[in-house]
């Protein structure tokens, strides 16, 4: 059951990210889709016999695909272990609720609760990224507001940031590698020992699913680190907007740079201007490498003590 019931739950009771949860819709125009009227319909005594552990699988797949559609809206909303949790209250108490409709009464039922689920939703949005509230207007479509985040080809990764993998000191971790690692894939295939560390990436035994805050940044461990418009970008934005939490990541800035191995070396675009004439030149050595058709640099800190 848990097999069938995963593709229709992740495809259709998501809240559609098109719409833009900080703006106030009609509630009686939001709601599910007949996909999901009939399939509960069908299977209505099935999903009332689904297990609690089987609920919490699906409420741990829920999680993981809204917070992946929002990313892939705006890269800049952040989302920690915390606020993980609670989404996941979120979708256990639907799940729950789906498994307790009426017989026979399901699709009212459903277009009661739809707009309920909806404004769940909006609550733990508005909680865990109040900035958007500001970001967005309450006009739609949301999508025209994107601030979309893509994922790059190893190559292009270490054309931009002038990286010769056959030179760089191990091992490597690669912060905010993308859902599909390419970067780390491609090192690893060429022998090198590389991690990755990303919020949405399928973790393994050299993928971690963690966000750049709540990794173990252990200091002197790594001999490359790498951020192709990740960590970068994303600090970036915070010392550029009005409210954006810029000393938390200049603190973990200078703990990327303090779990450099002596002559290991961190490599980012974009470059950070900003906090880089801070560095003492007797501890860092910065280069900076222009990106060919741009007005941007990638930049290269090398850790030159112990």
């Amino acid at each position: 059951m848990l097999e069938t019931l995963l593709p229709i739950v992740e495809k259709q009771l998501l809240f559609n990210r098109k719409k833009n949860l900080f703006c106030e819709p009609e509630l009686s125009n939001f709601g599910f889709s007949p996909v999901v009227f009939a399939f509960i319909r069908e299977n209505s005594a099935a999903l009332k016999n689904v297990s609690n552990l089987e609920v919490e699988t699906l409420a741990d797949s829920l999680v993981n695909k809204a917070i992946e559609a929002l990313c892939q809206a705006n890269q800049f909303y952040y989302f920690n272990s915390f606020d993980r949790t609670a989404l996941k209250k979120v979708y256990l108490k639907l799940l729950h609720e789906i498994k307790q409709l009426p017989a026979g009464e399901e699709e009212d039922a459903l277009a009661s609760l739809a707009p309920r689920h909806y404004r769940a939703l909006q609550r733990w949005l508005r909680s865990s990224n109040p900035f958007a509230r500001t970001l967005y207007s309450t006009a739609e479509p949301y999508l025209k507001q994107e601030v979309v985040c893509g994922e790059y080809a190893a190559q292009t990764q270490l054309k931009v940031l002038n990286i010769d993998p056959g030179k760089i000191l191990e091992p490597v971790l690669d912060l905010g590698c993308g859902q599909q690692a390419f970067l780390v894939n491609h090192l690893r295939k060429l022998g090198r020992e590389a991690f990755g560390i990303d919020r949405n990436v399928t973790p393994d035994e050299f993928l971690f699913q963690a966000d750049w805050f709540e990794f173990d940044l252990i200091p002197g461990k790594w001999g490359t680190i790498i951020s192709n418009l990740g960590f970068s970008n994303h600090f970036q934005h915070h010392h550029l907007r009005v409210n954006g939490d810029y000393a938390k990541y200049g603190q973990r800035y200078m703990e990327i740079l303090n779990a450099l191995k002596p002559g290991g070396t961190f490599y980012y675009a974009p470059d950070l201007p900003f906090i880089e004439t801070y560095l003492d030149p007797s501890e860092f050595k910065l280069e900076k490498t222009a990106i060919e058709g741009t007005d941007y640099y990638a930049s290269c800190i090398t850790k030159t003590c112990a």
